[in-house]
């Protein structure tokens, strides 16, 4: 079993998966995603993304290709409209069973290690600070997703992926309160606050747009297309932010 496959904030995570960064990586941190490997898996993808959060119109900084069906892992970097040329591995995995697979920012090079054994070391053909999404596909589940090391600085402000939120969307924060309060803006157009959502722990309670929860209306008529961006404040120490 692999190593290290358990976390505190571990829950089912939908696949495919896309997450934002909210800043740029930094030498020493590191990826960690673990789940299952389907048992009749042919190929899952892992890939650091740059300029949209698909490969084309996006560039993939790092592709990860578990590629079952040859037995291979393969890695791999588009940029420029055209892949480059392939580096690969023997599978380290198996269908049917657990697999953890971290990725560690150095320098000069990713260090790719599955089930705590260190694999390869890719050099970077492109500047790891250009990260900004990653992008998780194929045939396997995922128990959990989570980047080693704080680099969200708070108070923190992004646009969402697509301009606005999706109907249907979720959006996931993990983090560790570190004093009384803290809280998350939905924001519109002109940093208006349409959405805000503040746990308090001295009251024992969460406040909505500065009521209690129980007593909560939106304050816009088109939820979806108006928040475009958020916010977060206070006294938190913020680990990863996904929109599923």
């Amino acid at each position: 079993m692999p190593r290290g496959k358990s976390h505190v904030h571990d829950a089912p995570i939908p696949v495919p998966y896309t997450s934002k960064l909210g800043q740029p990586l930094m030498p020493g941190q590191t990826l960690d995603v673990h789940g299952a490997i389907n048992s009749d898996a042919t190929r899952v993808e892992v890939n650091l993304l740059h300029g949209a959060s698909q490969i084309d119109p996006g560039e993939a900084v790092l592709h990860i290709n578990l590629r079952f069906d040859e037995g291979k892992i393969v890695m791999n970097t588009y940029m420029g409209g055209a892949w480059g040329k392939e580096e690969r591995e023997s599978m380290p995995f198996k269908k049917g069973e657990a697999f953890d697979l971290r990725v560690r920012v150095h320098v000069d090079f990713m260090e790719i290690s599955c089930n705590g054994v260190k694999v390869h070391e890719y050099k970077h053909r492109m500047p790891f600070d250009q990260i900004e999404y990653l992008q998780i596909k194929g045939d396997c589940t995922l128990s959990g997703v989570h980047w080693g090391g704080r680099f969200y600085q708070v108070p923190w402000e992004t646009a969402f992926p697509d301009g606005h939120l999706k109907a249907g969307q979720k959006i996931a924060l993990y983090g560790i309160p570190k004093g009384d309060r803290w809280s998350l803006d939905l924001l519109g157009k002109g940093g208006d606050i349409l959405f805000h959502f503040n746990p308090r722990f001295k009251d024992k309670a969460i406040f909505v747009n500065n009521e209690q929860i129980g007593t909560f209306a939106h304050r816009t008529d088109d939820p979806v297309h108006d928040y475009i961006g958020m916010r977060i404040d206070g006294e938190i120490e913020v680990t990863n932010i996904e929109f599923n």
